[in-house]
């Protein structure tokens, strides 16, 4: 076989321009490229996971940290990132430019005829868009083309690889869901014979599917195979008593009995087909927003960013009070009317303990009127869960998240549906997702925000002491609503007297409460949550003079507490607890040495101060 190569493309070579070799890639199956209708050979294994991977997350930047643990797992050579760019760069050979850098990790653009999965993805859709129109025969074709696309099990020699599994069980639930439909289509249509012919395949494939045995059933007994359709049924029963430990569903143990009585199977439920049986009503989830607030400032940046951002997840992040939930709420709301299936905030703790994500799932799932009380497992429910979101759109708004862990199980297996993601930590294990820290506002937006709790006038009047007070306590949205609230209650106290009362008072969080809601409450709450594994950093922090440090401080204060020094820096600028301050661009020392020397890091005021109480007494 001849290994085709091209060479790297211009700029001016776009992936559209007809002058250069068309580019087919396909990974329903076993990995493989195509040029100008001339298979490419990649003979190197590290070489076609790396090009498995990127097209797996096409058109998605891919972190290079993630490539490298796919490559070699936990213990990666000293060379890991040098050898990365030689293999990206023999790949560049191959498809030319369409692999690109983009200064923290590596992506790959196609489009629909350039990679069977998008081409999946795009007729899927317009399958179901038919389908909701009652253009049921164009939806079959649609369909039935996407079916034809799957191959065989997805890129099976990297099925060890965790980064390329979980996109293949991801797409395998969708080519599922789409079966699923398209062969229904199929039987309503009169194609029974036909449909009955990759049924008892793909049936036997995925025993635990429902709508899958449904299907084979109703095509069988319309075939004039009623036995073998009852068989079919209690294969499905045994299964899943031994396997999952459930029984079959209300609806296909209608059909058994319906074919048992001889009525035969009723009309499939499928949107367009005119005076058909419906299934019971599912419930819609509607808009569940909380209200947005109408004071809301600043972060122009970040929500025209969130708008914007093709991503399907957002992950905002940021310290407590940085203000992520009020800023996802309020993109929420910007966003729901594009969301007409509809949009809710979940929250991913309750009372400070983080919840499983079956329950979540199981409480909106019952919510909207489905069944769900006999799944057991929650990678059946997980499934249930995504197959219901997969041909709605739907914003859901997941706060609070303690890790990386509780989200996966939660996103949609399709890009239909967006979510927005808040957390105090990056989460930089969650794979093909924007990212957004929150930092304090500016001072003219603590000063705009502070004008509308209090009065512009009030402000205006002692603008000296109003930056005494953020250059002491920061400008969090959290801290400045709290002083907002005090001072809006108190209309006789100067600024200027409160300024001074900041200064000079020891317990200064107990100035920030403003009726149910207390800075020092949410400090003690994040401290305290079990999962929390930087106490002892934390209490390390707090013993320096802060709240900006130098790293060379920090690496001597701070080894050992959790691990190298170096290390738990990182793990604390991951954790939100740390942040690297903005340096203007020419006071940046050109010397890499130096620059490492004079680098700072930098915690809220207010989160210092909280610390070195805790250091004093002793807390541990």
């Amino acid at each position: 076989m001849t290994e085709v190569a091209t060479p790297v493309r211009t700029k001016e070579s776009a992936m559209g321009d007809v002058s250069s070799p068309r580019l087919h890639c396909s990974v329903l199956g076993s990995l493989e490229v195509r040029l100008a209708g001339r298979r490419a050979v990649i003979g190197a294994p590290k070489q076609r996971l790396l090009l498995a991977i990127l097209l797996c997350h096409a058109n998605a930047v891919i972190p290079s940290d993630q490539l490298i643990d796919a490559l070699w797992g936990e213990t990666p050579p000293r060379t890991a990132r040098k050898n990365l760019q030689v293999y990206m760069s023999a790949l560049r050979k191959i498809v030319g430019d369409r692999i690109s850098f983009q200064g923290w990790g590596y992506r790959i653009s196609a489009d629909r005829e350039e990679l069977d999965l998008l081409r999946f993805l795009e007729l899927g859709r317009s399958g179901r868009a038919a389908v909701r129109s009652g253009d049921l025969a164009t939806a079959a074709a649609l369909l039935g083309d996407a079916v034809r696309l799957w191959r065989e099990q997805p890129l099976e020699e990297f099925c060890h690889v965790p980064l390329v599994a979980a996109e293949v069980g991801r797409f395998t639930e969708l080519y599922l869901s789409i079966y699923e439909d398209w062969v229904e289509l199929e039987i309503e249509l009169g194609r029974c014979v036909e449909a009955l012919g990759s049924l008892d395949v793909v049936a036997a494939r995925f025993p635990a599917r429902e709508r899958i045995a449904a299907a084979r059933m109703t095509a069988l007994s319309r075939c004039g195979r009623a036995a073998e359709a009852l068989a079919h049924f209690e294969g499905l029963r045994r299964h899943l008593a031994a396997e999952m430990g459930i029984d079959p569903s209300p609806v296909i143990r209608q059909l058994y009995q319906a074919i048992l009585r001889g009525d035969g199977p009723p009309p499939a439920r499928l949107p367009g087909l005119a005076g058909v049986a419906r299934p019971r009503p599912v419930r819609a989830l509607a808009n569940r927003l909380p209200r947005d607030v109408d004071d809301f400032v600043g972060r122009e940046e970040e929500v025209r960013r969130v708008l914007d951002e093709p991503a399907a997840v957002t992950v905002i992040t940021g310290g407590p009070g940085a203000g992520k939930t009020a800023l996802a709420v309020h993109v929420a709301h910007m966003l729901a009317p594009r969301y007409p299936d509809g949009a809710l905030v979940i929250a991913l703790r309750r009372h400070g303990v983080p919840r499983p994500a079956a329950d979540v799932e199981r409480e909106i799932l019952e919510g909207v009127g489905l069944e769900v009380a006999g799944v057991r497992e929650d990678d059946v429910l997980a499934s249930v869960w995504r197959s219901w979101l997969a041909d709605r759109k739907v914003l859901l708004v997941l706060d609070d998240s303690p890790d990386e862990s509780s989200v996966r199980m939660l996103l949609p297996g399709t890009t239909s549906s967006r979510v927005l993601v808040t957390s105090r930590s990056r989460l930089s294990g969650l794979e093909s997702v924007a990212r957004i820290c929150l930092e304090d506002l500016s001072t003219s937006e603590g000063v705009e925000f502070l004008s509308r709790l209090i009065g512009r006038d009030r402000v205006a009047g002692d603008l000296p002491s109003v930056l005494r007070i953020f250059r002491r306590c920061g400008l969090s949205p959290l801290v400045l609503r709290l002083l907002g609230g005090r001072l809006a209650g108190l209309r006789h106290l100067p600024i200027g007297l409160l300024a001074e009362r900041l200064e000079r008072t020891e317990n200064v969080l107990d100035e920030f409460v403003a009726g149910d809601v207390s800075l020092r409450g949410r400090f003690e709450e994040s401290y305290a949550d079990p999962s929390w594994p930087h106490r002892a950093a934390f209490l390390a922090l707090g013993a320096l003079d802060g709240p900006v440090f130098g790293h060379e401080e920090l690496v001597t204060a701070l080894d050992g507490t959790e691990g190298p020094g170096e290390r738990v820096i990182e793990s604390l600028l991951e954790a939100g607890v740390l942040s690297i301050p903005q340096i203007e661009t020419d006071a940046i020392e050109t010397d890499a040495q130096v620059a490492a020397h004079s680098l700072t890091y930098a915690m809220s005021p207010l989160a210092h101060r909280f610390a070195a109480e805790l250091a004093r007494s002793g807390n541990r």
